[in-house]
């Protein structure tokens, strides 16, 4: 009776300490300090980092005066780890875990008339 409890106790401790998969993108450019709007909101200058929730497309604008304007499109694809059943496994873990992409913008300077 009491070991049982013992073993419920720290399952109940395990799971209320889980840590969950932190997503992320680290967005550079060159130059720096370009303006970057994901998905038609402006999120920042570069370099920064931008969390997100979905493994999906986003729109990326990178915007500089005396620069062309760059847009891209991401697709950002889900790692193994978030595969059912490992899904479930990698949440309960109590550790924090992140998946970080990268993504590097070269903008061209516009032509002086």
């Amino acid at each position: 009776m009491r070991k049982t409890f013992f073993i419920g106790i720290l399952i109940f401790i395990a799971l209320v300490s889980a840590g969950c998969i932190r997503s992320r993108v680290v967005v550079t450019s060159e130059p720096t300090d370009a303006d970057i709007t994901v998905n038609g909101n402006y999120r920042g200058r570069t370099p920064i980092t931008i969390p997100f929730g979905w493994y999906w497309y986003y729109d990326f604008k990178v915007e500089k005066e005396e620069y062309k304007p760059l847009t891209a499109r991401e697709r950002f694809h889900a790692p193994v780890w978030f595969y059912i059943p490992f899904d479930l496994i990698m949440e309960a873990i109590p550790l924090r875990i992140y998946d970080t992409k990268y993504r590097h913008y070269v903008l061209v300077p516009e032509a002086k008339p």
